[in-house]
């Protein structure tokens, strides 16, 4: 029996992610253009950050589904924010699990950072602390 290789990696550059899903021989790979993504968000008003993980979370399950047809995908991932997501401006995502049915992929690559201008007034910054996100989400999709 031969030993299949399953992985999702990710890679970053200044403008964008690529998620790469490997099954053996298939690989899927997807690319994320951020600055118009976020630019699409705000323009239309939307919850950025928010928006932002759903779409990081979708291109994963979609990646995945090319190269390893599945019925449930869980993901687990640690997310930290310097404030609430809706004034946060910097946010750091790092996959720690990802299990199609009851295959799991090893997770290779960067973790998700994104920085952006801070324009908070001081006393927001400095309460923030209070705000700060630093949790595991756990999503079946």
């Amino acid at each position: 029996m031969e030993n299949y290789v399953h992985t999702l990696t990710v890679k970053l550059t200044k403008t964008t992610i690529k998620i790469i899903a490997k099954n053996d021989e298939k690989v899927a790979e997807h690319e994320i253009q951020v600055n118009m993504v976020l630019g699409y968000y705000w323009s239309k008003n939307l919850p950025v950050l928010e928006k932002f993980l759903e779409l990081i979370e979708i291109v994963v399950k979609n990646s995945l589904s090319r190269v390893f047809p599945h019925e449930k995908l869980k993901l687990k991932y640690g997310l930290k924010a310097n404030d609430n997501l809706e004034s946060a401006t910097s946010i750091f995502i790092k996959f720690l699990g990802i299990k199609a049915d009851t295959t799991e992929f090893k997770i290779l690559g960067d973790p998700i950072v994104l920085e952006g201008i801070d324009e908070r007034n001081n006393l927001s910054k400095f309460t923030s602390f209070r705000r700060k996100i630093k949790k595991v989400v756990e999503k079946e999709l």
